[in-house]
């Protein structure tokens, strides 16, 4: 892999083939993504049991266990190794009773997205290793962040989601999809800078857009928009936290987001998290052995 920081929308790519139409445009997008499917009705139902404040564990636990798929999914999220029980965890209840309801949202959250997505093939799109970079990314943006005093599990989140808005397009607008995969190939350039070519804008409008359908916390709406431009946000932690994540994923080769190429690194946000060199290096090796269980998350 090699890294680029040449191309940009001023490049060669912004002169891209438009001859064949996109359904797909920068005015339509917003109707178009309010017409994607809502979040499955028990995620949506337990986020509103969460959000009154005052529910009973056990009842939250039993709306969780309304859906067998979600339940096998979250616990097995809770038994990976980033989270580092001594024993396996084998009920919903004892997982909620050991990590507590602010990071059990997070994890139903993480698993209904996961799941929320109709099975099928992507042509040119592999989905099992879009998965893998998103959870890495995910798990590297959590380990990162208990050095930048930011909540880990909003870290994880934030890295998960942080590309969800090429998933989306993959699998509800696979003919743009597929104009955007063609620009890339034929221009050599980063997925981002096809999407700006052959769209008008990127996946992290998209992700943006569909994580506030679904009532995503701020701070990931805005990680998932500007992790490619944290210089932008400068307020915006968790954005410059899923940025250096993404890089570092890139860079260990931990799963395929849909580029051969890597981005810069903002070394302006990295220094603003307080990090540096020697304690990104430091975490390397943490962040590829708790990623040796992205399969097991990714599984269906």
């Amino acid at each position: 892999m090699r890294s680029d920081s040449a191309f940009s929308s001023e490049s060669g790519v912004a002169s891209a083939n438009r001859s064949c139409p996109t359904q797909l445009t920068h005015a339509t997008l917003e109707k178009e993504i309010q017409q994607l499917p809502a979040l499955s009705v028990i995620v949506t139902e337990f986020l509103e049991l969460i959000d009154r404040g005052d529910v009973e564990l056990a009842v939250l636990m039993q709306k969780i266990g309304q859906d067998q798929a979600l339940a096998a999914r979250a616990l097995r999220v809770v038994n990976s190794p980033f989270y580092g029980f001594s024993r396996r965890i084998a009920s919903l209840k004892d997982a909620g009773m050991m990590l507590g309801v602010h990071t059990l949202r997070k994890i139903v959250v993480a698993a209904g997205i996961m799941g929320h997505f109709p099975s099928g093939e992507d042509q040119g799109f592999d989905r099992m290793t879009f998965w893998q970079h998103a959870i890495g990314t995910g798990v590297a943006a959590k380990v990162l962040a208990s050095h930048c005093g930011l909540d880990g599990e909003t870290a994880f989140t934030a890295g998960l989601l942080h590309d969800i808005g090429k998933l989306v397009m993959a699998v509800y607008f696979p003919a743009d999809f597929d104009q955007v995969l063609a620009c890339r190939n034929e221009q050599d350039c980063l997925l981002k800078d096809a999407e700006q070519a052959v769209l008008g804008f990127d996946h992290t409008l998209v992700g943006a857009k569909v994580a506030r359908k679904w009532k995503m916390p701020k701070a990931i709406i805005e990680a998932i928009r500007h992790h490619h431009n944290p210089d932008s946000v400068t307020d915006k932690p968790f954005a410059a936290l899923v940025h250096i994540a993404d890089i570092l994923c890139r860079g260990l080769e931990i799963g395929y987001g849909g580029d051969t190429l890597i981005p810069g690194l903002d070394v302006a946000a990295m220094q603003r998290l307080g990090l540096d060199w020697n304690l990104l290096l430091a975490a390397l090796p943490q962040i590829e052995a708790l990623n040796a269980s992205a399969n097991l998350l990714a599984e269906e």
